[in-house]
């Protein structure tokens, strides 16, 4: 099998594992807490642990944290439960790939990513690590435009400034800065 090939199917396969987990309690119990619902995860899912494994096989530990995170999971009455209701069409499918640069264990692959009339460029590092035969995708474009991804709240990067805007002057004293003598 040809590498392109190989890509395709393993990032066609990571970007649907987060909807998978997500979308896999339907037609179970619903609770509600503050106003939200929430449904239990199936056997299989019922760990964070268990999920962290699934995601672990394509993403990184960083990607891997955040796609759990954004699950936004709750223990209800002993079970993990996620949120109940009608989870939005995410482009998901590999339409195309492209390897940008190659290393010997490193690639960054661009890819055409489809799904309900949408269409989004999204680049991956994939990362092979010591003699394992497979990739790790350590990075991926786009995070902050897709709720699966999303890094937390507190790691908010400091708004772009435009570039006519004047920056603030330093308010630190220029020149020497003296030393004090000690006594």
């Amino acid at each position: 099998m040809d590498e392109l090939r190989m890509f395709k199917q393993f990032l066609s396969a990571a970007e649907h594992v987060w909807t998978q987990i997500a979308a896999s309690p339907r037609g179970k119990s619903v609770y509600t807490v503050n106003g939200v619902d929430y449904t239990p995860l199936p056997e299989k899912y019922n760990t964070k642990r268990k999920i962290s494994r699934i995601f672990r096989r394509y993403w990184g530990k960083q990607l891997t944290e955040a796609m759990i995170r954004n699950l936004n999971l709750r223990q209800l009455k002993g079970k993990l439960c996620v949120p109940y209701g009608v989870i939005p069409p995410f482009p998901t499918t590999v339409q195309s790939v492209q390897v940008k640069a190659s290393r010997p264990n490193q690639r960054v692959v661009s890819a055409i990513l489809v799904g309900k009339e949408k269409k989004v460029r999204v680049d991956y590092r994939l990362i092979k690590t010591g003699n394992a035969s497979s990739f790790t995708i350590m990075k991926r474009s786009g995070r902050q435009f897709d709720p699966r991804y999303r890094p937390p709240a507190a790691a908010k990067p400091e708004p772009l400034m435009h570039p006519k805007a004047k920056a603030k002057p330093n308010a630190k004293r220029k020149g020497k800065n003296k030393l004090l003598r000690t006594p």
